[in-house]
């Protein structure tokens, strides 16, 4: 951030609504040390637990455009997808196993 102390502050509306990559309101959290102490930041609801996104993004920061959040988003659901592709492939691999082994015990005693 600029060293210069700008009398315009850019105020984000009430009504506006910071999302994570999880698709969660975000929690807004203030710096109190460092070069950055008093400056706001939103982080991820699940913020430094096993399921944080690792979503950050300063208060002040200029928004994206919107094009650029959807496809974000639109990559996100993606691996979202793909992970979900590979447990249901791994459970189907162990349903199978589960079969196999019912049957030969079953035939073969």
């Amino acid at each position: 951030m600029s060293s210069s102390n700008s009398s315009i502050a850019k105020i984000r509306p009430q009504h506006t609504y910071v999302y994570c990559r999880c698709h969660l309101k975000c929690v807004l959290y203030t710096c109190y040390r460092g070069p950055n102490s008093g400056r706001q930041f939103y982080r991820c609801i699940y913020n430094r637990s096993e399921d944080d996104c690792n979503f950050f993004k300063w208060v002040d920061e200029q928004e994206e455009s919107s094009y650029v959040t959807h496809y974000k988003l639109k990559a996100s659901d993606q691996r979202i997808a793909e992970k979900l592709n590979l447990i249901l492939l791994t459970m189907k691999v162990f349903a199978v196993m589960i079969f196999i082994d019912i049957t030969i015990r079953v035939y073969f005693g």
